[in-house]
């Protein structure tokens, strides 16, 4: 039956009533709605569903980070490598699982066996692979020298990319009041540059024992940088150090053939021509002694040299510069290496544990350069490093024995040292005289730890 909305009907007024009283709720809700603009912010922040889907489905804007992206594109990983002890890039390769035939042609090219035969302990290798497969190899030979080598197409290239350093020099002195490493902090310097402090006098001062409260010393170094960037202090150029009131003072000198070494204002060198103790001990366990009862062949036979105790591994240095003339097993001395020196001085280093990585007969080995670590092989009944020290074929105490200085600054380079240093000796003066000046004026009041000079 169709509804009479005819004027008059019984049914209509009060439908007509609830229709006045929605339509005052709805224009009520829609004020308060339009007016409140905290109600409209969700409407108008949420995406259509439509477009929220259209969003989602973009790929993402491209980052600044390009060679990220084009790696990816290649689908090229990086494996960054530490070297550990006795690694080699061969060793590394059959770890990772890639092709030592890649390895070999990398050896081959010119010019690349030398940087990458030997690597250091703790040295970082980035690795670049494609899939599984070897693509690239980055190592960095020095702060200013990093080497690329890179899969294309016709085979292994190779690059040296050179990023130069910025070297200034600075001039800083300090007193010690507790230890060298806290004044040379105190004075801006790294623990690197205090240790070849230390290496440098290190056959005038004992740096363990010799060191006391007001001893004090400038030092003349280079500050190195990389695009403006701070890395680190470079070689010392000079240096001071007063101990128990007594000055020594070094200088370095790089002779026409490039090596460089410390020497005495005068030309004298710092360096003796041997260390006392080639391994760092805990105790001499046998002397020299040419009436000693051996303690494996119960007999007496004399000891031609010092035994140092030291655990096994223990690195054992050469004691001087010279030539490898024995390395192999020989008898009651195990694992041994004998060097052969100038001054027809012979050193013997014996029941070694292993021999350094590269030490070969004819070698030419430096002064400190790790030829082998201490053992027990051969007749030995505790690890030890049996060391002998022989002149002319006879054998001496490394103990007693005087040990000759390297050589001075021949006398045909005299004139030409005292220029190349003159400077060096003037600016470390300056420092000197105006750390000394400084301490003077501070005496009456609480002192600071250090002075910085030429900054």
């Amino acid at each position: 039956m169709p509804l009479d909305i005819r004027p008059g009907n019984p049914f209509l007024l009060p439908t007509k009533s609830r229709w006045l009283q929605w339509a005052v709720v709805l224009g009520l809700a829609a004020g308060w709605w339009w007016s409140d603009p905290l109600a409209q912010r969700p409407m108008a922040e949420a995406p259509a569903p439509d477009a929220a889907a259209a969003l989602a489905a973009a790929p993402a804007a491209p980052t600044a980070a390009t060679g990220l992206v084009n790696e990816a594109a290649l689908g090229l990983s990086t494996i960054e490598v530490m070297v550990g002890r006795n690694d080699t890039l061969d060793r590394i390769f059959r770890k990772l699982e890639l092709s030592v035939a890649d390895l070999a042609s990398l050896r081959e090219l010119p010019g690349l066996r030398a940087h990458l035969d030997r690597l250091h302990p703790g040295e970082l290798l980035k690795i670049s692979l494609k899939g599984s497969e070897f693509f690239g190899l980055e190592r960095q030979l020095s702060p200013s020298e990093t080497l690329k080598v890179v899969r294309e197409p016709s085979g292994f290239a190779t690059d040296l990319v050179e990023n130069p350093l910025e070297k200034t020099v600075r001039t800083a002195s300090a007193e010690i009041r507790s230890s060298l490493f806290q004044a040379a902090g105190a004075a801006g310097i790294s623990d690197g540059t205090a240790l070849k402090i230390a290496d440098i006098f290190a056959w005038d001062i004992d740096f363990v024992l010799d060191i006391q409260p007001g001893d004090r010393f400038t030092v003349t170094h280079e500050h190195l940088s990389q695009d403006g960037q701070p890395i680190g202090d470079g070689d010392i150029l000079a240096v001071e150090f007063v101990n128990r009131g007594q000055a020594y003072r070094a200088v370095r000198y790089t002779s026409p053939d490039g090596t460089s070494a410390y020497f005495t204002p005068e030309g004298r060198s710092l360096r003796k021509a041997f260390i006392r103790a080639p391994v760092e001990f805990t105790r001499i366990s046998s002397r020299f002694n040419p009436n000693r009862r051996h303690p494996v062949l119960n007999r007496m036979r004399a000891h031609k040299g010092v035994d140092y105790a030291a655990p096994i591994g223990t690195p054992v240095k050469a004691a001087g510069e010279g030539r490898v003339r024995f390395v192999g097993t020989r008898g009651g001395y195990g694992k041994v290496v004998e060097l052969e020196h100038a001054g027809q001085v012979r050193t013997v280093y014996g029941h070694l544990s292993r021999f350094a990585r590269g030490v070969s007969r004819g070698d030419r080995i430096r002064q400190g350069e790790i030829i082998g670590y201490v053992g027990m092989t051969g007749l030995a009944t505790g690890p030890h490093l049996h060391y002998e020290y022989l002149v002319r074929g006879v054998h001496k105490d490394p103990q007693k024995v005087p040990l000759p200085t390297a050589a001075p600054v021949p006398a045909n380079r005299l004139a030409e040292f005292r220029a190349a240093t003159g400077p060096l000796l003037a600016r470390l003066d300056a420092g000197a005289t105006l750390a000394a000046s400084g301490a003077r004026s501070a005496s009456t009041r609480p002192a600071a730890p250090a002075s910085v000079a030429g900054r």
